[in-house]
């Protein structure tokens, strides 16, 4: 089986096809000590419960935030993967580049006490680079660019092996918090995670010039009821593409670490780019303009890592002498 464990989203890879993929969340009550929904039931109540119920991410910035909800969660999503009942299956996971050997390990124990017999630990971009290409021992270097939720991972790989790479703790989330902040700061319109990532995807950091959209606020005059607010598309994607700054210099940063006989192969190839936050309206564009490279973007970004994953899982004898064997725990 496969697994993508990610902030935002849990994908499982099994029977040749992607059998779960719901949002990595809990409904829980802390004095019950009690989880009351998970994955896309838990999503569908964000704000609509009471107050003593929490809604908890067991995984953040890629890592395992809280390791007892990360069993129970890992049991739900494994299960409702298979058809058929399995003893202890070996998984195959996409993790971020820079996972420590501690939260590897808890990630392993994790996925043992949750059912499953081995795990081996494969990183994202190489998952993702492995699902789109035609010869996996291609020689010539890549740029791959993998933005999720919670963290961004940026590698140039050649001939299967990570040459250069690093995990930039920047993802989606922060950027649909600095669009909720940016609503409330800016123009007094105060909404949740939802909506806020709502005007995220339907903004993003795409070129404007006098777009402009509504929004309903409270009334600021306190006179009661709710009025309309125009806001400019080119100012909101301003303030979230300086959030990006991160991405960029990490982008930067890594190429400077390139060797120079790669340089030939990312200038004629550009940069790959995968993960769910990659959707980002006007994100391609920007890269493709501050870096002065082609960006293409895999066809399903969201599911690139699980369906390199999936590739793994059905040549397994080719892949395997290429995981690392401190990582690889059988």
């Amino acid at each position: 089986m496969g697994l993508d464990m990610g902030t935002s989203k849990t994908v499982v890879w099994a029977g040749k096809r992607v059998a779960y993929n719901e949002p990595t969340l809990l409904a829980v009550n802390p004095q019950r000590n009690r989880a009351l929904y998970w994955g896309k039931a838990a999503a569908e109540r964000t704000g609509k419960m009471k107050q003593d119920t929490e809604m908890l991410r067991p995984v953040r910035r890629g890592a395992i935030a809280d390791y007892a909800a990360t069993v129970f969660y890992l049991k739900k999503a494994l299960a409702a993967a298979q058809r058929f009942r399995v003893l202890k299956p070996v998984l195959v996971a996409g993790v971020p580049i820079q996972l420590s050997s501690v939260e590897a390990r808890a990630l392993c124990d994790a996925a043992r006490e949750a059912g499953a017999g081995g795990i081996f630990l494969v990183p994202c971009t190489l998952a993702a680079l492995w699902g789109c290409l035609e010869d996996p021992e291609d020689p010539t270097g890549s740029l791959v660019v993998d933005v999720g939720a919670g963290v961004t991972d940026v590698s140039v790989i050649a001939s299967n092996q990570l040459i250069v790479g690093r995990t930039i703790p920047i993802g989606g989330d922060d950027i649909t918090l600095l669009a909720e902040r940016v609503m409330e700061v800016s123009y007094g319109v105060r909404m949740g995670r939802i909506e806020a990532a709502a005007v995220k995807m339907d903004v993003g950091v795409g070129y404007y010039q006098d777009e402009m959209f509504e929004k309903r606020r409270n009334d600021p005059d306190h006179k009661g009821g709710f009025n309309n607010v125009r806001i400019s598309k080119r100012q909101v994607a301003e303030f979230l593409l300086q959030g990006l700054e991160p991405l960029f210099s990490g982008i930067i940063n890594t190429l400077e670490e390139t060797p120079p006989e790669l340089f030939e192969d990312i200038f004629r190839k550009g940069l790959i780019l995968s993960g769910g936050s990659s959707l980002l309206p006007g994100l391609r564009r920007r890269l493709q303009d501050r870096l002065n490279l082609n960006v293409t973007r895999l066809p399903e970004p969201s599911l690139s890592v699980i369906q390199g994953v999936g590739r793994i899982i059905t040549r397994f004898g080719q892949f395997r002498e290429y995981f690392d064997e401190q990582m690889a725990m059988a």
